[in-house]
């Protein structure tokens, strides 16, 4: 009777194969757990710029609408209407209602710092008068809000209208502050905790119908102005 050789797998080529198998499949763990870590990262990446995006259209939206309503008297008699240095700015502007009790406000944008570093934070409180000294101030009680950490450096700019009738350069300081200024800039550098980039904010205060001539030429003339240099840079 002949004996016939038993089919079947080797004990070597069954852990060849289970082998390969466990490389195959920690490629494809590996690859997923890389797509699902991107995926992640660019969810991240995307709700950083949307935060940034709604900070920069709410400072933009609030410094544009200034108002040139008096905040207060100095010691002078002087009724100023817009402060501004490098480390923040404080005017009246209208407050839409979803941020709070609608109608003239005090606002205050401002850079400041902790032991973290530096932030930026937001504080508004209802507009008074002051006649009554007993009156409540709103601004006053108001506490800040945080709108952005993880900030290097930062600092605030703005260009007035000089004496000549004309836009000044950009300054640090806010010199005349019973007249609005032409523009503001909040130039923001992040730190390397931060997801995104501040992108340069510049603004444009809204003229209204009660503004002057001067102010308005002085307005076309900026924008003029920086069409040249654009002009000039493109060539």
């Amino acid at each position: 009777m002949v004996n016939q050789r038993q089919q079947g797998f080797t004990l070597l080529e069954v852990i060849v194969v289970f082998t390969l198998l466990a490389m195959i499949f920690a490629m494809i763990f590996s690859g997923l757990d890389s797509g699902r870590r991107t995926a992640e990262k660019g969810e991240k990446r995307i709700t950083s710029i949307n935060e940034m995006r709604v900070i920069q259209n709410l400072i933009r939206r609030q410094v544009s609408r200034a108002m040139a309503i008096g905040i207060e008297e100095n010691d002078k008699g002087q009724i100023a209407k817009f402060y501004g240095d490098s480390n923040g700015i404080t005017f009246i502007s209208m407050m839409p209602g979803y941020l709070g009790n609608s109608g003239p406000h005090i606002q205050r944008i401002e850079l400041a710092d902790d032991k973290d570093g530096r932030f930026l934070q937001y504080k508004h409180g209802v507009y008074s008068n002051f006649d009554d000294e007993d009156e409540h101030n709103g601004f006053d009680d108001a506490e800040p809000i945080v709108l952005m950490e993880h900030i290097e450096d930062g600092q605030f700019a703005f260009v007035e209208m000089g004496e000549d009738g004309e836009p000044t350069e950009w300054v640090s300081e806010i010199e005349n502050t019973q007249t609005m200024p032409l523009m503001v800039q909040l130039d923001i550098k992040m730190d390397q905790e931060a997801k995104e980039s501040w992108p340069l904010l510049q603004i444009a205060l809204q003229v209204d119908a009660d503004s002057s001539y001067g102010r308005r030429r002085g307005v076309r003339n900026l924008i003029n102005n920086s069409r040249e240099i654009q002009g000039k840079e493109k060539q």
